[in-house]
């Protein structure tokens, strides 16, 4: 009994969140989200007792599911030898593919992440999520031999963060292999590239 009204709960926190991807976090009310999930509206009342709590169970259950997902990326990832090209061609491949596969869901994402600038128990949750995005990008930026990754890693989090608003605004079916990758290839391979001229005065001065 208690498994089948986890999986009601989990339901209707999914129809939520492909609300506020098709139509905004206004759109949220407990009828708008019975008729998406196709329950009764008593089932939205009995499991959440007001909109402000349907909009942060979404978002905690969206940015768990999205942090995980990036981990995994990281632990698939780090044991690997990529050079700044393969790195690029990685994170772009697996971000892009999930945004095309579920871009209410990524749209839903960014606009529960402003909501949580004015909810205080959601910034944790957000905060995780954005840790997660900084993971993967100072792996990535160690991999190509940064001579800051904590620093660049936060560059390269903010030009992910502004490719994937674009392709979820554009709807390109192809943004990841023609902007995304070319994109991330260019910023991973000046960040090697900086490195190199970082260590080679040092190197010249020991000879």
């Amino acid at each position: 009994m208690y498994q089948k009204g986890e999986q009601r709960r989990a339901h209707i926190l999914r129809a939520t969140l492909r609300l506020i991807g098709a139509r905004g976090a206004d759109a949220v009310t407990h009828r708008a989200v019975a008729e998406e999930a196709c329950v009764p509206l008593a089932a939205t009342t009995y499991y959440f007792a007001s909109k402000e709590q349907l909009l942060e169970q979404t978002l905690l259950l969206a940015a768990r599911e999205e942090t995980e997902r990036l981990e995994r990326l990281v632990g698939e990832l780090a044991p690997l030898s990529l050079g700044p090209c393969e790195w690029a061609a990685a994170v772009a491949a697996q971000l892009s593919t999930d945004l095309e596969a579920e871009p209410a869901k990524h749209v839903a994402l960014f606009e529960l992440a402003l909501e949580a600038t004015r909810t205080a128990v959601l910034k944790e949750e957000v905060r995780e999520w954005q840790a997660a995005h900084l993971r993967l990008a100072e792996l990535g930026c160690r991999a190509v031999g940064s001579s800051d990754p904590q620093l660049d890693a936060r560059v390269v989090v903010a030009a992910l963060t502004g490719l994937m608003l674009e392709q979820l605004s554009s709807g390109e079916s192809n943004f990841g292999e023609a902007v995304m990758r070319p994109a991330l290839e260019r910023l991973f391979t000046q960040l090697a590239r900086e490195s190199e001229t970082t260590v080679e005065p040092a190197a010249a001065r020991i000879a």
